[in-house]
């Protein structure tokens, strides 16, 4: 079990490693510019909807996005 120290220290050096990781994660949804990495969707006879602001879509794209570094982080 940790002591009390030990156990803020803990919190203190992830607290700083999810901030840091937060940070990162805007590289993989946006370009150096700001703009979305991804503009829409493209159906099988391709052609291209763009992305509306519905939270739907938005938490969708975001969920694809980050759900591989959010589990890489977690293993870490």
């Amino acid at each position: 079990m940790l002591k009390h120290t030990e156990f803020l220290e803990a919190k203190a050096a992830f607290l700083h490693g999810l901030q840091a990781f937060v940070q990162s994660l805007h590289t993989h949804v946006s370009a150096e510019n700001g703009e979305w990495t991804v503009k829409g969707f493209i159906d099988i006879y391709r052609n291209i909807y763009t992305i509306s602001s519905d939270t739907k879509i938005v938490s969708k794209i975001l969920e694809i996005h980050l759900f591989p570094q959010i589990l890489q982080f977690a293993t870490e």
